[in-house]
């Protein structure tokens, strides 16, 4: 197996360390009528995570038709992928070459456990360093998200048992110890929503450098968790599916927490979801 070089990790991980100061200090610099930094969405305690959990796991009970279209069309899409599985990992193993199996290898450390929580620390103390509760509260947020993305990861991967592309092509109900769905890939996604939703969406107030800045890293973002995706099928220790649930997961699983510490979707705001590419996946847009 591959490894991405000792500097390159080091300097991953120090990056998620200061992101949390960095976008602070951005998201603080767009308020420039106050000195106060922008208030959290929810009051930051267990009573709130536990509203969270009971939002996210609640979820399907009290899906509209609207919603249950989209969630048929996000389980029939990665169903599909299942009848072009063996061309896409022929694709992945046929295509690769030392400096592109490099990019994969660094491009995966996102989908390390250890870069949203290093996120999360960097957030949290960004926070209080500027008194920022907004702050505080992504960092809470990433930490909720990666639990519960990788919590329904886990139950899947033991109700739905697939082989690894390496170790066979099998698939087993509830035979326990799966890969149906790429944990590395959930972590990555599980990133996503909490940062880019609540820290580069762009606002009629922001200038045009604000606006391209938080465009290119929304973007970085959601390409480097589809190279993670690419990463793994390189590897061949997942097949195209198991990647996409992955993404799939991290990313709703981060919509809805965000959703939740606003009000959830009765919050007055109706939501749509657009598929769009991206460099190096898929980005959806909520």
């Amino acid at each position: 197996m591959r490894r991405a070089p000792g500097h390159a990790v080091l300097a991953v991980l120090s990056l998620c360390f200061v992101l949390g100061s960095t976008l602070v200090r951005a998201e603080d610099a767009v308020d420039t009528d106050t000195d106060a930094p922008p208030p959290a969405d929810a009051p930051l305690g267990w009573k709130q995570i536990g509203h969270d959990a009971k939002y996210v796991f609640g979820r399907p009970a009290h899906l509209d038709t609207a919603g249950w279209v989209r969630l048929g069309a996000g389980v029939g899409t990665g169903a599909a992928l299942y009848r072009v599985r063996d061309e896409a990992r022929d694709f992945a193993l046929e295509h690769g070459d030392e400096h592109w199996d490099q990019l994969l290898d660094n491009a995966r450390l996102m989908g390390r456990l250890a870069t949203p929580l290093l996120a999360a620390g960097g957030f949290w103390l960004g926070g209080l360093a500027r008194e920022s509760d907004h702050a505080k509260e992504t960092a809470v947020v990433l930490l909720e998200t990666v639990t519960y993305a990788s919590f329904i990861a886990g139950v899947t991967n033991q109700v739905i048992a697939t082989e690894r592309p390496r170790d066979g092509d099998d698939i087993k109900l509830f035979g326990g110890n799966g890969h149906a769905v790429s944990l590395d890939v959930t972590i990555a996604a599980s990133m996503l929503a909490p940062i880019i939703d609540r820290h580069l969406t762009v606002r009629d107030s922001d200038g045009g450098a604000v606006r391209f800045w938080k465009r290119f890293g929304a973007w970085g973002m959601y390409g480097t968790a589809g190279l993670t995706a690419l990463q793994r099928m390189n590897e061949d220790a997942h097949w195209l599916p198991d990647v996409y649930f992955g993404y799939l997961n991290g990313l709703c699983v981060g919509r809805m927490v965000v959703d939740s510490r606003r009000g959830g979707r009765e919050d007055g705001r109706p939501r749509k979801v657009t598929m769009l590419p991206a460099p190096g996946g898929v980005r959806l847009i909520f």
